[in-house]
């Protein structure tokens, strides 16, 4: 395993990586994965929902497998059902895994589209069961209601 974090979770349009994470890890000296990249395209894409492993996605899943600690943030700004899925598989599987989980409000719009109705439930169910599951697996689960603390506590345990 290698001391540092993976920055797993909610991507585009989210920022939380380059305005809080990065310059908290970097002026703490503490080690991390930034899988968010510029370039990701398509054929990326591709692969990673085909599961085939293969460049940016092989790296990633590198990264992820090799970090001693998975930080992802569901944030309130995307679905993020796929990194929901992800933090749960992690978290019953006993790696240690940081979470922030923000519910959705009604009306947020996300890729041209606004959240209400029955999306809004299902979306807010979907991190209501990965609350529930950091619950039952709260020995190598924690959760946080901001990044700044997400943050705060892997920096902490990575020095």
């Amino acid at each position: 395993m290698k001391k540092q974090a993976f920055l797993g979770g909610s991507c585009n349009p989210t920022v939380w990586r380059a305005e809080i994470a990065i310059p908290a890890f970097l002026a703490a000296g503490v080690a991390f994965y930034n899988p968010q990249v510029d370039d990701w395209n398509e054929k990326d894409a591709a692969y990673k929902a085909a599961g085939i492993v293969g460049g940016i996605t092989e790296v990633e899943g590198n990264e992820k497998r090799d970090s001693q600690e998975l930080l992802f943030v569901i944030d309130s700004q995307t679905r993020a059902i796929a990194s929901i899925l992800e933090a749960t598989e992690y978290a019953a599987s006993g790696r240690q895994v940081t979470l922030v989980i923000n519910n959705i409000p009604d009306g947020t719009v996300v890729e041209n589209q606004t959240i209400t109705g029955r999306e809004l439930k299902d979306l807010n169910r979907a991190r209501s069961y990965l609350l529930d599951v950091a619950k039952r697996h709260s020995g190598n689960v924690s959760v946080f209601p901001d990044v700044e603390s997400a943050v705060a506590h892997l920096i902490e345990k990575l020095k």
